[in-house]
């Protein structure tokens, strides 16, 4: 094969790659779960520091009081005033009997008038939130200790559709990886859990004593919604110390339960995500791959030559953008001594294009005669 064949790319070659690129719509699930996390006490410190500052507010709540008004029975009627009178001459159909000769009335229903306190007030309420909260990670980090596993576990799917020239193209990976055990988990480890479920113990003792208390019943009772942000800032909020802290625990697990979410459904929107790029550009390889398997060797050489060109552009390309997006600028020369260091082994001479080339034609004909009879 001359050596223009390998390294010359045809438009068509050029258009499908452009068009299969700009086509592509892609989606990324990654999920890991690494042992180290769990040793991670932050968590516990955070809430080990917040807990005393709560359970001054939630065993002194703050009330209020609520007036409420009824029309009952007179029989059930337990507070009666001035309100419940004028009332009862607007609404005269109320009157059972009326006596001409001593001009009293005896009505059948009246308005009811009862004072009430109440801890259903928006300060109790986010309160309620904080506490629930803290149920709800608590309980989720427990669960992380009964499941432990001293092993690494990473997953990635990738899903991707796409169009060429004259076709659509389609693809499904799924790679997923366990690190290697390395024996039964040793005393100090053994030890830290313990001291892990210990501190959750006494966390746990307060989140039971707050659940029991008469303000979290009341809230629990009236079925509210836990909040989300932003949260007022009423005067007891910004003011109270003990409030200020309950505020901070509440940010940190809220972000927690969106990092959560994120991580239950991490699908990756195209634009900007350079590592999706990687991705995209290895579909890229597997079609050009799928497309050259069904011709002669010959044909197939050619293609995979072909191929195998462009895509090292391609490749140079992506990886220059991931360098700048990480803050590293490589200048022409810096990139070619890079290049130049895999081409010649440890001799760092600058070298030109043409020899880039040159020795990259020499590798890839001497890979595909290698290759030939496998593809």
């Amino acid at each position: 094969m001359a050596s223009k064949d390998i390294i010359e790319v045809s438009n068509d070659v050029l258009e499908t790659s452009t068009k299969f690129l700009h086509d592509v719509e892609s989606n990324v699930y990654f999920d890991s779960r690494l042992a180290s996390d769990l040793f991670d006490t932050e968590w516990l410190e955070r809430l080990e520091y917040a807990c005393p500052y709560i359970d001054i507010i939630v065993r002194n709540p703050k009330l209020a009081l609520i007036k409420e008004e009824n029309v009952v029975l007179v029989e059930k009627a337990k507070k009666i005033d001035v309100t419940s009178v004028k009332d009862l001459a607007k609404h005269t159909e109320r009157i059972s009997r009326y006596d001409r000769g001593t001009d009293s009335v005896e009505p059948k229903k009246i308005l009811d008038i009862r004072n009430e306190e109440t801890f259903n007030i928006y300060e109790n309420r986010f309160l309620y939130t904080v506490v629930k909260m803290t149920i709800a990670f608590v309980s989720n980090k427990e669960r992380m200790l009964k499941k432990l596993d001293l092993k690494d576990y990473k997953l990635l799917e990738y899903s991707s559709k796409t169009t060429t020239l004259s076709e659509k193209v389609n693809i499904q990976v799924k790679v997923n990886s366990e690190s290697i055990p390395k024996g039964k988990m040793d005393k100090d480890v053994l030890d830290k859990v313990k001291e892990i479920k210990k501190r959750i113990k006494r966390i746990k003792d307060f989140l039971l004593s707050w659940e029991r208390s008469p303000m979290m019943k009341e809230i629990e009772a009236a079925h509210i919604s836990l909040m989300k942000p932003p949260i007022r800032k009423t005067n007891v909020i910004l003011k109270n110390p003990n409030f200020q802290v309950a505020v901070k625990l509440w940010e940190y697990l809220y972000k927690f339960s969106e990092n959560k979410e994120e991580s239950g459904d991490n699908t990756s929107a195209r634009a900007g995500n350079v590592l999706l790029g990687f991705l995209d550009h290895s579909f890229l390889v597997d079609y050009f791959v799928m497309n050259s398997m069904a011709v002669s060797k010959r044909e197939q050489k050619k293609k995979m030559a072909t191929y195998a060109v462009l895509l090292l552009s391609e490749e140079i390309r992506r990886i220059m953008a991931l360098l700048k997006n990480m803050g590293l600028d490589i200048t022409d020369e810096e990139l070619m001594r890079l290049v130049a260091k895999e081409l010649h082994g440890n001799n760092e001479r600058l070298v030109g294009v043409s020899d880039v080339k040159k020795k990259f034609k020499s590798a890839m004909s001497e890979y595909l005669e290698r290759t030939q009879d496998v593809l």
